[in-house]
């Protein structure tokens, strides 16, 4: 690395096994410049190594950890081109990876990389070309993880892509994000041409990319397919207010640009270039107005949005209960009850990561969560009056008691059944779609 290192960074630099380390008083800066350090260069180990990051516990000691360390954590992986893998092991070729996980035993958050690693030329990595990461040369990292969306999009067929592009990126801003992989995959196969051209040979992971990927012209043709359903997307007004500010933003900045062009070829006296920029001003003044008189339409629901209300609506009591009980020591009964708050919560807040799309960015998925979490609020809101209705015109009888308070009974089970049902959605999302597009992929040639 260029820049010296210190402190966690350091300590994570310098591991040769698999290691733990505790986020716990860190906050979001401080997060975003240790990932920064520590993983923006590979690491020179023969073998794979596991870094656990624990960003996360249970009630006792949730005030030390920062309320977004895990998100602020994948993020910043994510700038770094590491990919979210949920099947990730400590493997070489996992390098680039992570996944989060929670640990019921202990109760902990944790966030667990597979660093990308330096490939060993026949002179042990010393000097030459041969000894440098494909992520050091290449503007996409590879080679790309089995499952994961960008191997998905990169290794499907012009036909599927152009069939799946709606479900795989629904959102403008998703398709934006896409595109941007798709920019990144063409610019590494240029440079793999141009090696080639100089009568360089490729690398067997080199090799393996360049033949998966089926060349820049194909995936070209993916991008242009995807910029078409922008387009028609801006036409048709379906634009979120998080969308219809970012692109108001770029149109502004654009028109900016132009009259300082123009300033300049008016000093110069350069008339033609002053009439082509003027012509260029108008369209975007003309593509401003027509985003200003848009009207936003409201972000798409989380994936998980049903499992999620359902546990709200069993969390409520709860929350009550843990309201009631302050400054009193709790019975037996009452701190299984807390257990199970814990864990409806800690689901709740892994259903709604695991509705993140596969190329959302923080801050769209952060709008449409938002949106989620105030119409899920005021949905048990309503349930909760409707509720309390019904106990005025019937009142319960004192011997019966509600599901909820009883430990390991009609609640618990159904959380833990949403957990497990949850947990293996997660793991097969990506192969399920990847099996999906190659059956169409099959059917075509039929």
């Amino acid at each position: 690395m260029t820049n010296a290192v210190s402190g966690m960074a350091a300590s994570i630099r310098a591991a040769t096994d698999s290691e733990t380390f505790d986020l716990a008083g860190h906050d979001a800066s401080n997060i975003n410049q240790t990932i920064s350090d520590a993983f923006s260069q590979p690491f020179h180990l023969d073998q794979m190594i596991r870094v656990t990051f624990v960003t996360g516990a249970g009630k006792l000691a949730r005030q030390k950890y920062d309320d977004k360390a895990m998100q602020t954590l994948t993020s910043a992986l994510r700038k770094l081109n590491y990919v979210d893998d949920r099947g990730a092991s400590c493997a070489n070729e996992c390098g680039g990876c992570y996944k989060t996980q929670h640990d019921t035993g202990k109760n902990l958050f944790t966030v667990v990389v597979f660093p990308k690693l330096v490939q060993e030329g026949e002179d042990g990595g010393a000097g030459g070309a041969s000894s440098s990461s494909p992520a050091e040369e290449y503007p996409m990292y590879f080679p790309l993880a089995e499952g994961t969306p960008e191997h998905i999009i990169l290794v499907a067929s012009e036909e599927v892509f152009a069939k799946n592009a709606l479900g795989m990126c629904p959102s403008w801003s998703e398709k934006k994000f896409c595109t941007e992989v798709l920019k990144a995959a063409v610019e590494t196969v240029e440079k793999m041409d141009a090696k080639l051209m100089l009568g360089t040979p490729l690398s067997d992971d080199e090799n393996a990319f360049y033949d998966a990927v089926g060349g820049a012209a194909s995936i070209n043709t993916k991008s242009d397919c995807l910029k078409k359903l922008m387009q028609q997307q801006v036409e048709e007004g379906s634009l979120t207010r998080h969308e219809i500010d970012r692109l108001l933003a770029q149109v502004c900045e654009k028109i900016d640009s132009l009259d300082e062009d123009i300033d300049a070829a008016l000093q110069k006296s350069q008339e033609k270039k002053v009439a082509k920029l003027n012509m260029q001003k108008e369209k975007a003044e003309t593509r401003k107005k027509m985003l200003e008189g848009l009207t936003a339409v409201v972000p798409q629901k989380l994936k998980h949005e049903p499992q999620i209300l359902k546990l709200k609506k069993m969390l409520k009591p709860l929350l009550k209960l843990e309201a009631s009980s302050k400054g009193r020591l709790l019975s037996v009964k009452e701190t299984k009850q807390m257990t199970e708050m814990e864990e409806m919560q800690e689901e709740i807040e892994e259903l709604e990561e695991a509705s993140r799309g596969w190329f959302e960015d923080d801050d769209a998925f952060h709008v449409r969560l938002e949106a989620s979490r105030k119409k899920l609020s005021a949905a048990v809101g309503s349930v909760s009056k409707a509720s309390a209705g019904k106990k005025k015109a019937a009142p319960r009888s004192a011997k019966s008691a509600p599901n909820w308070v009883t430990p390991g009974g009609l609640a618990s089970k159904q959380a833990a059944r949403g957990k497990k049902s949850t947990k293996k959605n997660s793991r097969s999302n990506g192969g399920s779609a990847f099996s999906a597009m190659m059956m169409d992929s099959d059917s075509d040639s039929d």
